[in-house]
């Protein structure tokens, strides 16, 4: 797999891995690792949603309320189904 950086993210990168003694894929590599640990937690730590709420969330999106940021409306959806 290819992945595509901009020089700025290189140079980040690259930055990042020598300040913690580490080559650049071992940095990318406990990046994903955090990521994933993070958003394993996130899904988690939610509440379950009655359908009521699942509903009554959706009528506030209609009315152009934002999502809080990682939420999807598929997951609202699903949270509603629960």
């Amino acid at each position: 797999m290819g992945i595509h950086l901009t020089p700025d993210q290189e140079a980040r990168i690259a930055a990042l891995a020598a300040s913690n003694g580490r080559s650049t894929g071992e940095l990318v590599q406990e990046a994903v690792a955090l990521w994933e640990d993070q958003k394993a937690r996130r899904l988690v730590a939610r509440p379950k949603r009655t359908p009521a709420e699942a509903a009554s969330r959706i009528r506030e999106l209609r009315k152009g309320v934002r999502l809080p940021a990682g939420v999807t409306l598929e997951e609202l959806i699903n949270y509603g189904r629960a």
